[in-house]
């Protein structure tokens, strides 16, 4: 059994509040592998510290702009959640000795040098590994805990969770092949063809993100692959994320739906999801290289990119198509690219979204401009490479995206 120590040590409860329930989410899928999340607290009302009510009474607790849901899973930590006094940032008392089972440091402040010097301390007399996930500052700050999750489990269990979503993957394969697929992104053209009705005809439906949450979009086009993937919007610990899976739920009491992700995020979607549903949740591996995979049915691992779509979405639809059609890819110009992208029903997204904003300030300290570059050269890069390989690729919605603008047919 392996510990986590947060820190520095927290000088309120505010603060303390805030990254032990984020942990409780995160840590969820290695609960049973954790001896102690060690939290050391420096307020003056440590005796007033109740760990056991922390845990049954969290909803009490909990910030509204966390996950609900979050204060069910508490009472599975019982036992595992440690805090202690202590009011000084000393890291002579952390030692391989004093912390033969410290496995990571979660560094939750990075704002102040001593802290960080302290921690790479830390981790130096004890062997642990640094986790830098500062919320307001640290970008990735999810992704980073959810990669030290993984380090939990063994070679064998990583290999047998690809495995399984292989498996379901290839049995729903033998029925999608050859169908032509219409993918769907979520730009404002969505909208009009929701409202329009317009028909996509007699293909296999893809949607991806926040469609996944848009009851009429999956009124009106039946998509049988959903797709997410966003560390912080799907697999964070704020409430947007929460409703986001609660949605995510509900689209998958369709028995015909499956739902593609990265691996890392199976078990927390596996979690959330009706236990008939579990096994339609498929995670796809993914690493940087320089060329797309377009044929998952030969090697299961996508080439790791910042956009669902180039990640997720075209390299299965191309795994099972010959004939793949692109809606609500709207991009946008260029000289707009310095702030987030348009979505179907913007109002509505944009609102839910301000929480994802307080409770992950760094995640959104972007580069919109780079981040809109890259997406447009990936996009030609795979576009390319299935026309190569004879896939018939066609836009049919206007697009900023060039590679989709020239490919655009109606």
């Amino acid at each position: 059994m392996a510990d986590v120590l947060f820190y520095p040590p927290f000088p309120n409860r505010p603060l303390l509040f805030d990254q032990l329930y984020r942990s409780l989410w995160h840590f969820l899928p290695a609960r049973e592998k954790i001896g102690r999340l060690i939290f050391p607290y420096g307020g003056d009302d440590f005796a007033l510290l109740d760990t056991a009510q922390l845990l049954d009474m969290a909803r009490l607790y909990i910030s509204r702009d966390f996950d609900p849901a979050i204060a069910d899973y508490a009472p599975r930590f019982a036992g595992k959640i440690d805090v202690v006094s202590e009011d000084a940032i000393d890291p002579s008392i952390y030692t391989k000795k004093s912390h033969p089972d410290l496995k990571g440091i979660l560094v939750w402040h990075v704002g102040d040098p001593g802290v960080v010097a302290a921690a790479r301390q830390i981790a130096a007399q004890t062997g642990a590994e640094l986790i830098w996930a500062d919320p307001g500052a640290v970008q990735q700050e999810t992704l980073s805990i959810i990669r030290f999750i993984y380090t939990f489990f063994s070679q064998a269990e990583m290999g047998r969770m690809v495995t399984d979503s292989y498996d379901v993957f290839n049995a729903h394969l033998k029925e999608w092949r050859g169908r032509p697929v219409s993918a769907f992104g979520n730009g404002p053209s969505l909208g009009k063809i929701v409202t329009a009705k317009i028909d996509p005809g007699p293909t296999l439906r893809a949607v991806c993100n926040s469609t996944i949450a848009d009851e009429a979009a999956l009124a009106h086009l039946k998509p049988e692959l959903l797709f997410c993937g966003d560390p912080v919007q799907h697999c964070g610990a704020s409430l947007y994320a929460g409703r986001f899976r609660q949605d995510l739920a509900r689209a998958m009491q369709d028995p015909a739906r499956v739902v593609f992700t990265q691996l890392g995020y199976v078990p927390y979607f596996r979690e959330v999801v009706a236990p008939e549903a579990q096994a339609r949740v498929i995670g796809v591996g993914n690493d940087r290289r320089a060329n797309f995979n377009i044929d998952l049915k030969q090697e299961f691992i996508s080439a790791a990119t910042a956009n669902i779509f180039t990640m997720l979405v075209l390299p299965v639809a191309f795994t099972i198509s010959r004939h793949v059609d692109i809606y609500g890819c709207d991009g946008m110009a260029f000289a707009a690219a310095t702030k987030p992208w348009a979505h179907a029903q913007e109002d509505d997204y944009m609102g839910k979204m301000a929480v994802t904003h307080r409770v992950h300030g760094g995640f959104w300290q972007r580069n919109y401009e780079e981040e809109f570059w890259s997406y447009c050269r990936d996009m030609e890069d795979i576009l390319t490479t299935a026309e190569t390989a004879g896939i018939a690729v066609a836009s049919r919605t206007p697009s900023f995206v060039p590679a989709l603008a020239k490919r655009y047919a109606i």
